[in-house]
């Protein structure tokens, strides 16, 4: 990855790229934390864009992305006008 994203923005980027990767794995590839990784995951799946499906599974919940993007396009007209 080229830019400097912030530990949530890789996590969730390689974890759509690749929904097998668990935290445990998450942490060796991004060589981070793995209390750091499990906090993001965490995080993700409070705000409603993973689902925890099992110990260690989690998957992109696909419903919760799109209303997170819709209400970001909102935010961003109303802040445009």
């Amino acid at each position: 990855m080229s830019k400097d994203y912030t530990l949530r923005e890789k996590v969730f980027r390689n974890l759509l790229k690749n929904p097998k990767l668990g935290p445990q794995e998450m942490t060796k590839l991004l060589e981070a934390k793995y209390n750091s990784v499990k906090a993001v995951y965490a995080k993700l799946t409070v705000e409603g864009l993973l689902v925890r499906e099992g110990r260690g599974n989690y998957a992109p919940d696909l419903l919760g992305i799109l209303l997170n993007l819709m209400d970001r396009v909102e935010e961003l007209e109303k802040a445009s006008k």
